[in-house]
Parts: structure tokens; sequence; C-alpha cells
């Protein structure tokens, strides 16, 4: 099993903070019950509070493939990213070793 990070680096837009935190709890709730997902991380830079890095792990591409054409997804993201700046930026890592304490 090769074992995928997905990496978003988003900008909220300023007073959108909470409809922001809001939105990804209810687009969480949903990943963490989809098949492939292994677990979530929402970070807030402490340099640039505007800036968010959203991380999410899965079993494979093939399941975050399922994750995005999901005929539910789309619609469950939309209310996340009306929240943020156009400039946001994704991409998709294999993981290849890993550390835990």
């Amino acid at each position: 099993m090769e074992r995928v990070r997905v990496i978003r680096l988003l900008n909220v837009r300023e007073g959108r903070e909470a409809d922001f935190v809001e939105s990804y709890q209810g687009v969480r709730e949903r990943a963490l019950r989809f098949p492939g997902h292994l677990g979530e991380q929402l970070c807030r830079s402490i340099d640039n509070p505007a800036q968010w890095l959203l991380t999410s792990e899965w079993e494979s591409l093939e399941s975050v493939k399922r994750w995005r054409s999901d005929p539910d997804h789309e619609v469950l993201v939309e209310p996340m990213n009306a929240c943020l700046h156009d400039d946001r930026w994704t991409a998709v890592f294999q993981v290849r070793e890993t550390a835990d304490k």
C-alpha cells in the first residue's frame, strides 16, 4: 500500500475564519468516514494568520481520486472554498517514511 498525503496551502478571507473552520469540520467529519482516509490536520500560520495548512493522509492515490470524484464532495467543500482567496496551492505526495514518537 502506498500512502499519500494531500497538502493544501490556503489563504482565508479576513473575517471568514470562523466560517472556514466550521465548514472544514463538516468536510472533515465526512472524510473521516470515507474509505481509505487515514487522518486530517488543520494548522494556522503563526507568522501570517490568514494562511492555513490543511493536510490529509490516504491509503492510496486511488482513495484520494475516489474522494475527489464522490458526488457529495463538490457540494461539501463549496462553503469552505467560499471562505478562501483564489491563491491556493494543492499537491499530493507519496509518503516514503514516517517516524512517530
